[in-house]
Order: structure tokens, then C-alpha cells, then sequence
């Protein structure tokens, strides 16, 4: 790799080579994530967007500390990500332990099933008052420590900010003969959280916000992922049902799917 290259132009040269020869092969948020991991010294990455709503929807995440902290994230509200872009600037925390201990995020700090953290580097994607949602670097020890390749980091969020951005305003224009194509559209385990989001709201007869966080409270409950819990509800495995009075109770397993007739 050329290092008197600037990151912009190697992160899209990765990009290229990714998505193939063809320029119209649509090129998601998880493509974007393993360019990051390919192009910085990181073990894994996460691109997730902010929602009018207030919640977030995980466009990408590469390796297995970045897909649970992603989790951990949007199902709490806290951590480097949703700091970051409160307050468009990054976070740097060299010692994860450290910071959860100390308090800075109680609600990240109970959250189960946590794995052992390196440093995180998490990076507002914002143009000027535009904030879009944010990227998380994992196992930055190099990020941080190294100044030129700290602002490699900052100019790939910017380049991710721009096909965001371009994706948002059909149709997209390239941006250096990159197709950049439709990847705002969620991962599959983000859409399941929003159908099984829907599906609790009618098995409760409430408001989405509170079905969410339901899911949410059941997930932090069990110390289970987020998208297994929603997972379980869209397969019809598990729901939550009402008490008389009004209150909703635990959720229970539903009916055992049933095979389908052989023709």
C-alpha cells in the first residue's frame, strides 16, 4: 500500500477492488466495515445511522466484539457511538474496562455477555451540522496512538459520509466512479428487530416505542442479542402477552411452528 496516498483514496481503491469490476454492484454498510478493518490496523468496525425516531438502525459491523458492542449501543443509548454523535466529536477510550467501571455508562456496563474490549475509537459521521450516525473502530490501539493514522480514520468517516449522504438522494451520484448504490437499506437482523418491533406493538396493543423497548428489556433481562430475541419473535417462538389489568407480562414461547403439508 502507497502510504503517500491519502486514506480517502485507498479506502476507495479497497472499495473498487471489493465490489468487483462492475460499478453497479450495490455496495452495503457491512462491505463498508470490512474496508475499514482492511485498510486501518482494527480488528473490526460498525457504521450505524441515527433514526428520527431516536433509535438507530446497524447499516454494517464486522468481528464479534463489534457486533455485540453495536448491540449493547443502540439497545442502551450509551457508549462511544451515541456519545460521539451527541456530541460531534469523537470518543477515544483506551481502556474499555476501565471507562465501564468508572461509570460513565451504567446501562453498558450491566449489559451480558461482554466480551474483552481493546481500545474503541468511535467517529461521528457528520457534515458540518449534519450528523448522520457514527463509526466504530475496534481494537484502535494504533489509531490512537499514531497521529497520521488517527486522521486516516477521521477522512474515511468522511468519505462514509459522503456515500451516506449521496445514498440518501436518489438517484446517488458516484462518488469517484464508486457506485455507491442503495446500502442505506438495514441488515437482516435490523429489519427483524423492526418487524418484531411491529409485532409486539399488536400482540400488546401499544405504541412502537414501548414494544421496542420491551424487546429491549427482555434482551438486557436474558443477557441475549437483541436480533436473537427479535429473531425468535418473528419465527413465532416467543410472545408477549397482556395481563388482564393492562400490564404486559413476561413473554412466553409461542406455538411450535407447524410443517408445512407436503405436496
Amino acid at each position: 500500500m502507497n502510504a503517500a496516498r491519502s486514506a480517502s483514496a485507498r479506502f476507495l481503491s479497497a472499495l473498487h477492488d471489493l465490489a468487483g469490476n462492475g460499478h453497479d454492484t450495490p455496495l452495503r454498510g457491512g462491505r463498508l466495515c470490512e474496508i475499514c478493518v482492511q485498510v486501518l490496523p482494527i480488528s473490526g468496525a460498525t457504521i450505524a445511522a441515527a433514526m428520527p425516531d431516536g433509535g438507530w438502525d446497524v447499516l454494517g459491523s464486522v468481528g464479534p466484539a463489534a457486533g455485540w458492542l453495536a448491540d449493547a449501543e443502540i439497545a442502551t443509548g450509551e457508549g462511544p457511538g451515541p456519545d460521539c454523535h451527541r456530541d460531534g466529536a469523537p470518543v477515544r477510550v483506551t481502556n474499555p474496562a476501565a471507562t465501564l467501571a468508572s461509570g460513565r455508562w451504567p446501562l453498558l456496563a450491566q449489559w451480558d455477555r461482554m466480551p474483552t474490549l481493546g481500545a474503541v475509537c468511535s467517529i461521528p459521521l457528520q457534515l458540518g451540522a449534519i450528523r448522520v450516525g457514527f463509526l466504530d473502530l475496534l481494537d484502535a490501539e494504533q489509531v490512537l496512538r499514531n497521529p497520521a493514522t488517527y486522521a486516516d480514520a477521521l477522512k474515511i468517516a468522511d468519505v462514509i459520509t459522503t456515500a451516506l449522504l449521496s445514498a440518501l438522494t436518489p438517484p446517488a451520484p458516484p462518488v469517484d466512479d464508486a457506485a455507491v448504490g442503495p446500502w442505506w437499506e438495514p441488515t437482516v437482523s435490523t429489519r427483524e428487530i423492526h418487524q418484531a418491533t411491529g409485532m409486539v406493538a399488536v400482540q400488546l396493543d401499544t405504541s412502537a416505542a414501548v414494544a421496542y423497548a420491551r424487546l429491549i428489556g427482555h434482551a438486557f433481562t436474558t443477557g441475549r442479542r437483541l436480533d436473537e430475541i427479535a429473531g425468535e419473535v418473528v419465527a413465532r417462538r416467543l410472545r408477549f402477552r397482556p395481563e388482564p389489568d393492562g400490564r404486559d407480562r413476561d413473554p412466553e414461547p409461542g406455538p411450535a411452528p407447524q410443517p408445512k403439508p407436503e405436496r
